[in-house]
């Protein structure tokens, strides 16, 4: 029984919070701060169990999100921690135990270390962030799957892939992307360039055009341009790939390969408009349309934009996607959504042909978009993101207007510098790597004539101090060769 010196310690059950709906704290900020406030207390004590995010949104009348947005935040701080099977709970061992080990208490035993490596060059493309990846919690669930295998993995034998996962990516794909689709057009991919190659050999035929933006993707242009498919280097604007240009130019297309959430490399996103033309196009010609959405995840600014496969009534899409960024580049898999009246012609193509990813880790990565921590994954890495983004384009402010012009899109990875038509950005390039900065020029991705200049930068997997001092050197060269051109 309680008495006037001791307060009950709280249980999952006892949980009691507010929301005061006058305060302009938000609501987010409301939950989170409670929940801190009872750890620190002591009321709260670590390993018990937080009701579930369902739970908690229908006792304070807020929306769910909510609920997992102050959750989340609790865990970036390590005030929470998740476990497979068991939910949210409060942590072991307490941020602020980590800061003195208390008199008369043992130091806390160290983690264990993980394997040192020699840091990546910023700004180096194609990287994550590999500090905060949930290794322990994968850990677990890829062993508890290989020390015990279904009979059903082992004696599995459909070349699209493992079942379980193609339905947790038809479930996320809703949630995340809007397109409504079912499991059976899920096929997964060992990355980028097996779908594409997949693509290629199911729907094309040697003579046909493919148009692909300009700047573009230089691995789907390698790709599509086997076997003499024609791939057609199609200029883009301010709203993505110009339609009205390229059916003018090549009417006889049979297909279109694009980046509609974030052009890639410019970092475009094409607006409805745009899309409606591209899909009307597309049914007019009897033609096929490649949606590649690599990391359209990370946008910054409200939530993913709607897929241009969620606006397709007339089964013209195909929808690419890849772990590589979302998840992990290791584990080599990648997925597209076909229209149904196409399963068939993909699973002779696969059968016949092609070598269908391992499945090693598509049980284990299935179980962890089912369990959630995928999507939590992807939510703690867009706010870690998020903060490398705001602090490299506050680094690189200080450039002067006449040097470059700083593309900096709500989404994605990169950033992109842009420099005045006589700038040699390869040249460029190349003194920056003797300066120990690694970037891609832009001058790179294009196919045709018309080339501007820039430099892309990749911070995903940098540390803010890095990104600060790699802008600061970089600065430092653009204004050493402007004055050197000057005189």
């Amino acid at each position: 029984m309680a008495t006037a010196k001791t307060r009950p310690l709280i249980t999952s059950a006892t949980l009691d919070l507010g929301i005061d709906r006058k305060d302009t704290e938000a609501f987010q900020s409301q939950i989170a701060r409670q929940v801190r406030e009872l750890v620190l207390s002591g009321r709260l004590k670590p390993g018990v169990k937080l009701p579930s995010s369902r739970a908690l949104s229908e006792q304070l009348g807020v929306a769910r999100a909510t609920v997992v947005d102050a959750y989340e935040q609790l865990l970036g701080e390590g005030y929470l921690e998740t476990r497979l099977g068991s939910g949210t709970a409060v942590a072991a061992e307490l941020p602020e135990a980590l800061l003195s080990t208390g008199k008369g208490k043992s130091a806390p035993a160290m983690p264990a270390q993980r394997q040192k490596r020699e840091p990546a060059r910023p700004f180096r493309a194609g990287l994550v962030d590999w500090e905060h990846f949930p290794h322990d919690d994968w850990g677990r669930i890829l062993g508890r799957y290989w020390r015990n295998p279904p009979i059903t993995l082992l004696e599995h034998n459909d070349p699209f892939g493992w079942m379980p996962l193609r339905k947790a990516i038809a479930a996320h794909l809703f949630d995340w992307r809007g397109i409504a689709c079912e499991a059976e057009q899920v096929i997964m991919t060992a990355g980028g360039s097996d779908a594409f190659d997949l693509v290629r050999r199911a729907v094309f035929n040697p003579g046909e055009q493919l148009w692909l933006e300009d700047p573009g993707y230089p691995t789907a242009r390698r790709v599509f341009s086997l076997a003499g498919i024609k791939v057609e280097a199609v200029a883009i604007d301010n709203e993505g790939l110009m339609v009205s240009e390229a059916s003018q130019r090549f009417p006889k297309a049979r297909g279109a390969f694009v980046t509609p959430a974030r052009q890639y490399p410019t970092g475009v996103t094409m607006p409805l408009t745009r899309r409606l033309e591209l899909l009307a196009w597309a049914k007019q010609a009897n033609a096929i349309i490649i949606e590649d959405d690599y990391d359209s995840e990370y946008r910054y600014v409200g939530r993913p934009l709607p897929a241009l496969m969620s606006l397709d009534r007339d089964a013209r899409v195909i929808y690419s996607g890849t772990f590589s960024k979302v998840f992990s580049p290791i584990i080599r898999l990648g997925f597209i959504v076909v229209p149904k009246r196409l399963i068939e012609v993909f699973r002779h193509e696969r059968t016949t042909f092609g070598a269908p990813p391992s499945l090693l880790v598509q049980p284990a990565l299935a179980q962890f978009m089912e369990d959630g921590q995928f999507a939590v994954h992807i939510r703690r890495m867009r706010r870690l993101y998020s903060a490398r983004r705001d602090c490299l384009i506050k680094a690189l402010s200080p450039g002067e207007p006449s040097l470059f012009k700083l593309d900096a899109p709500p989404s994605g990875l990169m950033l992109l510098l842009r420099f005045p038509q006589k700038t040699d950005d390869e040249a460029l390039h190349r003194a920056l790597l003797d300066e120990g900065i690694e970037t891609l020029s832009l001058s790179e991705h294009y196919a045709g004539k018309k080339q501007e200049k820039g430099l892309l930068l990749s911070f995903a997997g940098f540390h803010e101090e890095d990104l600060e001092k790699a802008a600061a050197r970089l600065l430092d060269v653009l204004r050493s060769r402007a004055a050197a051109a000057r005189g």
